[in-house]
């Protein structure tokens, strides 16, 4: 049998025990800053466990997935500038639903203070 060397959701090389504890660390304290590393030899299944966290975050408005393929630039500058744009292209691409959730938090506090001002 012949695989394709692509990353995937579907854990075929037993590596769903280390998605489950990354995902499981980040939910955690999702307020403390994290950094993660996995490391492992070609074919190891590094981008699938990547893949298995971000499917263990779908449909979690407050998490943000953003993925960079620094393999793609030469330099160094290159990538810092492509890894800060990324982030920021991400965030405002996901800003209208965090400006929904913003907005139906402060009507949720301007409802309160109408019913404490009303007692």
């Amino acid at each position: 049998m012949i695989l394709t060397d692509n990353e995937t959701q579907v854990d075929l090389l037993n590596n769903e025990a280390i998605a489950t504890t990354i995902i499981g660390l980040l939910r955690e304290k999702p307020d403390h800053p994290v950094t993660i590393g996995v490391h492992g030899d070609w074919g190891a299944g590094k981008s699938s466990v990547l893949e298995m966290i971000e499917a263990g975050f779908a449909g979690d408005d407050d998490v943000l997935c953003l993925k960079f393929n620094g393999w793609r630039f030469q330099g160094f500058e290159d990538a810092k500038i492509a890894l800060i744009e990324g982030i920021v292209t991400g965030l405002v691409e996901k800003r209208p639903a965090m400006t929904k959730a913003a907005g139906a938090v402060k009507d949720d506090r301007r409802a309160r203070r109408r019913s404490v001002r009303q007692r």
